[in-house]
């Protein structure tokens, strides 16, 4: 899954094949009847198919409708299969983790190797959003592994521990926001639910101060990182003349800033290029490396650097800030590097910059708000009956037309929110089915000892508030196979009375 898509879908046909071949349909329906809730699941399958009464764009909803197959196929094969025994469940977990860390692994290879790869390039098979998923999974996983000394014993549960924090670094370094939330939300509940199951009060405290402490530390660091945004390293005062007696640039100055900084002030643009060309092969009116002009590009990183824009502060960059800037980097403070601290404040300037000029395009987050601003707008003029199947995507480019958005057409996307996409496609009616088909299977007969299938449900849930998760052939993959795999094929305690979740904690 996290290495081959083309791989991934000749597994789920060979695991179809198998079940066709198998035969016992009797035997498989009766397990059906009694995993009611894989045939509810099923409805938001269905609910694409019926909603074709309304669609215009048959291209598109047949591709979509492609794309959701594993949705109806995998609960129904997996529900009705024998249930898997603990050791074959761990197996096929491992499997997983052993996956994400191969990728991983050739994620920092390429990096190393590779020409000026960014960040979420690392994610070199699936997108950097869901890779961040499933590295979140896997975390858990080993720490459950390592808790229950599943494949590791209490020597070697270090090498389980060691792991989880590779996992955690290289999410780091793919810089997804979505991953980040997924995992640190989750982290937080599985503490609180945990110090309410342990009997031991050291470690219910440590538990609850843990969960408390962690989001007072997000917010405490969001506001220490806003604060240093705007804090200024130089006077931005405009001056008269350069160093060298030309006057600086009459230029009209938008508010944009870097590290405090203004940006649009100070600069002599014929200094700036002749000085420029002395120190790089690449021309100010040309574009850096990743496609950016070279202008702004070197603007906003002395800008950051506190300099004038100038033959002075040409001068004053060393070759490592020339390299960074022909590689496009805009800020000394995170030239290639990678992380939460960067990534952090690249959205704070995302929001800065939407705030101050309503721009957006190419910056993921505040995209994000304006696709699901116009998303709302879309789904509350159908809110009956839908767009229907096909034709979301028709909905948002013709809204963007009649409001002249300033998105440019590369940017016009769709709501990246699942359940936002759900109302603007089906309506109010079909939103309430697509919730109870995916609410509903997960919250019945679920107990807290359900850890591996707790931990999933929520990071894809989290996942779908800001991503359309299941709307890419891994998305919907990932959802049906482990929605399915956790909830329905796992003994019940009559056929394994040994089986005991992380929460029962007796031992």
């Amino acid at each position: 899954m996290p290495l081959s898509l083309f791989v991934t879908n000749a597994s789920i046909l060979m695991i179809i094949t198998n079940w066709i071949v198998e035969c016992g349909y009797v035997e498989k329906w009766q397990r059906i009847k009694e995993n009611k809730g894989a045939l509810i699941f099923c409805a938001i399958f269905l609910v694409h198919i019926i909603w074709l009464v309304n669609t215009s764009n048959f291209a598109y909803a047949a591709n979509d409708i492609r794309v959701k197959l594993p949705l109806l196929a995998l609960p129904l094969v997996l529900a009705s299969s024998r249930p898997l025994t603990n050791n074959k469940l761990h197996l096929v977990l491992l499997s997983f983790v052993c996956g994400v860390f191969v990728a991983s692994l050739l994620g920092v290879v390429a990096k190393i190797f590779g020409d000026n790869l960014n960040n979420r390039e690392l994610a070199l098979f699936v997108s950097n959003i869901r890779l961040s998923m499933m590295l979140c999974l896997s975390t858990f996983i080993l720490v459950y592994f390592a808790y229950k000394g599943i494949f590791f014993t209490r020597k070697t549960s270090w090498i389980a521990i060691v792991l989880a924090l590779w996992m955690l670094a290289f999410m780091s370094m793919l810089q997804s926001m979505t991953g980040y939330v997924c995992f640190m939300i989750t982290l937080v509940v599985v503490l609180v639910i945990f110090g309410f199951k342990t009997e031991k009060k050291l470690y219910k405290w440590l538990c609850f101060l843990s969960a408390l402490v962690i989001p007072l530390a997000i917010c405490g660091a969001v506001a220490y990182f806003v604060y240093d945004f705007y804090k200024p390293t130089s006077d931005n005062v405009q001056l008269e003349k350069t160093a060298a007696g030309n006057p600086y640039d009459n230029v009209h100055s938008d508010g944009t800033i870097e590290n405090g900084n203004t940006v649009w002030m100070n600069i002599c643009k014929s200094e700036l290029g002749e000085a420029w060309l002395k120190r790089s092969s690449i021309s100010i009116d040309s574009l850096d490396n990743r496609n950016q002009l070279m202008y702004s590009t070197l603007v906003r990183y002395m800008t950051s650097r506190g300099l004038t824009k100038d033959k002075e502060g040409v001068a004053q960059l060393s070759d490592t800030d020339v390299r960074n800037i022909e590689n496009g980097e805009t800020n000394y403070r995170f030239a290639g590097q990678g992380g939460i601290v960067a990534r952090l404040y690249v959205v704070i300037w995302e929001f800065d910059v939407y705030n101050k000029l309503g721009e957006c395009n190419g910056h993921s987050v505040t995209q994000r708000v304006e696709y699901q601003k116009s998303g709302w707008k879309i789904a509350l003029r159908n809110f009956f009956t839908g767009t229907g199947e096909g034709d979301v995507n028709d909905e948002y480019q013709a809204y963007y037309d009649e409001q002249d958005s300033l998105l440019n057409e590369d940017h016009r996307n769709r709501a990246h929110n699942q359940f936002l996409t759900f109302f603007i496609a089906f309506g109010i009616f079909g939103l309430i089915i697509c919730l109870f088909a995916w609410f509903y299977p997960a919250i019945k007969g679920w107990t807290v000892a359900d850890y591996y299938f707790g931990v999933f449900f929520l990071i894809a849930t989290i996942s779908m508030f800001s991503d359309d998760t299941l709307e890419t052939s891994t998305g919907a993959v990932f959802v049906a196979f482990f929605y399915s795999l956790l909830k329905w094929t796992k003994k019940t305690k009559n056929e394994n009375n040994d089986q005991r979740g992380l929460y029962e904690t007796g031992d």
